[in-house]
């Protein structure tokens, strides 16, 4: 039977959760923002956006500060009024391996990715002289002969832009292939250590039953 302390704690315990619970659904939506602001606003040194990047950065550190509290606050009254210990091992185990399952997961879809990417990227390297020759001849057929004969470069710069950018641009996606194929391993390695720390639970909760 509940006492009259008790209600109020669960009660708190419940409040709080809910607020852990909207915060990690917030952070979602902030961490992602954040990532579409790196990517539009690369190499920008206004000090708007720089400001704008810091105090982003600031906002997710502190998130994960208020979830660490909020977290380390509810398993201390949760251990004082006994709710937890011999259940907690199996419901920390449960809540582990459904991470691992979805680390994995994720690991297993990126891997599809660098392929692809560096196949795109290899499509696009390809098609570089043909569209520069096909600038060149169309400037040279828009051009007079003397212009032609006077030329003492046969490709026009916007020939040689388009290339430099087409040959940039394959080598930054060979790069995001590599960076892919990074997070895919590191995700693995996380899913291992997940793997090893669960099995050393496993073990712990067996031996107090």
């Amino acid at each position: 039977m509940e006492t009259s302390t008790e209600v109020p704690v669960a009660s708190a315990i419940w409040a709080v959760e809910q607020v852990a619970a909207e915060l990690r659904e917030t952070y979602l939506g902030v961490a992602a923002a954040m990532v579409l602001l790196e990517r539009v606003g690369a190499g920008c040194p206004h000090p708007a956006l720089r400001l704008a990047r810091r105090s982003g950065g600031d906002a997710l550190d502190l998130a994960g500060e208020v979830d660490q509290q909020v977290t380390d606050g509810v398993r201390r009254l949760r251990v004082a009024a006994g709710h937890v210990e011999r259940g907690t091992i199996g419901g920390l185990v449960e809540v582990l391996d459904t991470v691992g399952s979805q680390w994995s997961a994720a690991a297993d879809r990126i891997r599809q990715l660098p392929a692809r990417v560096t196949a795109a990227g290899q499509q696009l390297h390809d098609t570089a002289p043909a569209a520069g020759q096909q600038l060149h001849d169309t400037a040279n057929a828009d051009a007079s002969p003397a212009d032609v004969t006077r030329a003492t470069d046969p490709t026009p710069a916007a020939a040689r832009q388009r290339q430099h950018d087409t040959h940039t641009t394959a080598r930054q996606w060979q790069h995001a292939a590599e960076q892919l194929d990074l997070m895919a391993e590191c995700l693995t390695s996380a899913v291992a250590a997940l793997g090893s720390y669960t099995g050393g639970l496993s073990g712990a909760g067996h031996a107090v039953r």
